[in-house]
């Protein structure tokens, strides 16, 4: 039996946060979620599964469908995020088109929190509702005996117009079963990610879920879960076998807490392993201790999720700590030479004016971070903001139910709080945003003063370029507010 697993070409994503014309070619990152799965059906069963990026090269629908023909169609694996819900439906159009036999299971995000809408999808014939290793293995075994997937737990199908809800799977408490992905498998030289100095460079996960509930935030709120630090160094001496120099943890929360991450550092000392790395974290709970003993074992980066830096943005994004904190941490990571990343959060409900907006990212700057990641709030669905924008009248409650029920019918959902600025004035925000903070000789002086590699030249150039792109949207282009 043969196996495919595709990440879709991003054409048809919706709008939200960053524009694609900014992001692209600033970053691209590993599918993991795929490399997961396809280390487990390789491990656990006699069958190979090849994945399908269709975002590393960036294709448009013509060549994905010229290249997809070279892949055997039996089972299809398709991962799916719900901002790339019209890309999927294009994706699995495709794909019936050349093999209108071929079973279609749909796992990720989408399928786990929106799992009424995922089946309905046409052209599904299942979603995984949960983790996706075990369910995925025992749906290919049923598939490949002839057997439907009554029993799977975790698993809903299609039997003809009916849809079956198998129970739910239970969530493992540990990850260390599954296998971590093995990156031969992929071409994982070709992907890349910002103010990354090694040559070569690949991400990671520590854990899965997130334990905290920001209004703004869509993150999948099972279980937090956190890998073994043995598991999680053993796999970060597979990277280094592969020659690559850094990685990037990219869990929505690295830091459980401060005790946790010294031992990791512990881990990293005990085994003498020499690589760079950077993780994600909040202000809440940061220690200096933590901040030096990062630096200490290789980490070069640091990004913080501050959103804003004013106490009322901060109550009101949940950040749980106060404006004397976020300098606090920032001063700290300045004095132990560990760069830091401020994730700004713009036009938030509680932002009235422009003025409001541009003083929060005035302020911002006094943190002197050496990078900043400005994203336009948007109201994603399923999430306490979009229910307040919804109660307000800024769009209308069920925008994204039709969006999902339909993903190719172009139904209009909310980018962008419209409540005190219009689009034009969010994205002009934006662009000053990026003005004010990089069009600074201090910051370019500091970055280029700290190049290591030719690599890591081109991706800081290509963050320039994005830069330039930025200042040519408009409020209509397609992937601006709209």
């Amino acid at each position: 039996m043969d196996i495919t697993l595709i990440n879709p070409p991003e054409r048809k994503r919706v709008w939200a946060g960053i524009p694609k014309e900014h992001a692209h070619g600033v970053y691209c990152f590993p599918p993991l979620g795929l490399m997961y799965l396809q280390s487990s059906v390789e491990k656990r069963t006699p069958w190979r599964a090849e994945i399908f990026d269709a975002v590393v090269d960036d294709l448009d629908y013509p060549d994905f469908e010229q290249q997809l023909r070279k892949y055997p169609l039996d089972v299809v694996g398709i991962t799916a995020f719900t901002h790339c819900i019209p890309d999927v439906q294009s994706t699995i159009n495709v794909v019936k088109k050349i093999n209108p036999n071929a079973k279609i299971l749909l796992g990720g995000p989408h399928p786990n929190m929106f799992s009424d809408y995922a089946i309905a999808m046409r052209g599904v014939d299942a979603i995984c509702t949960g983790d996706g290793e075990e369910a995925f293995v025992e749906m290919l075994q049923a598939i490949d005996s002839g057997k439907d997937l009554a029993g799977i737990r975790g698993v809903w199908f299609k039997d003809g117009s009916d849809v079956i809800k198998n129970e739910e799977r239970p969530t493992p408490r540990s990850l260390d079963a599954y296998p971590w992905p093995d990156r031969r498998r992929i071409r994982y030289k070709d992907y890349y990610l910002p103010a990354m100095k090694a040559p070569v460079v690949s991400t990671a996960i520590t854990s899965r879920g997130c334990p905290h509930s920001c209004p703004f935030c869509l993150t999948y709120k099972r279980q937090y879960r956190i890998r073994n630090i043995e598991s999680i160094l053993d796999e970060v001496e597979h990277c280094i076998s592969l020659g690559i120099g850094e990685l990037m943890f990219i869990d929505d929360l690295f830091t459980p807490n401060s005790q946790w991450v010294l031992k990791f550092c512990d881990g990293i000392e005990k085994r003498g392993l020499k690589f760079q790395w950077s993780y994600k974290t909040t202000i809440a709970g940061t220690t200096r201790e933590q901040i030096r003993r990062c630096g200490e074992m290789g980490c070069n980066k640091i990004h913080f999720g501050v959103e804003s830096t004013n106490n009322e943005g901060l109550d009101a994004w949940g950040k749980h700590c106060d404006t004397d904190d976020v300098h606090r941490v920032f001063k700290w990571c300045r004095e132990e030479g560990v760069r830091s990343v401020a994730y700004i959060m713009l036009a938030g409900p509680h932002e009235h004016t422009m003025q409001d907006s541009i003083d929060n990212v005035d302020s911002m700057m006094k943190l002197d971070a050496d990078y900043a990641v400005f994203a336009v709030f948007s109201p994603y669905p399923g999430t306490e903001s979009f229910e307040e924008g919804a109660r307000k009248g800024l769009y209308p409650a069920d925008c994204w139910d039709k969006l999902m029920r339909d993903p190719l019918s172009g139904t209009p959902v909310p980018a962008a709080w419209n409540e005190h600025l219009s689009n034009e004035d969010i994205l002009q925000l934006l662009k000053i945003s990026h003005r004010k903070f990089y069009y600074r000789p201090r910051v370019v002086a500091r970055a280029l003063a700290g190049l290591e590699s030719r690599e890591e030249f081109l991706r800081l150039a290509r963050g320039g370029l994005s830069l330039l792109k930025m200042e040519r949207l408009s409020a209509k282009s397609h992937n601006a507010p709209v």
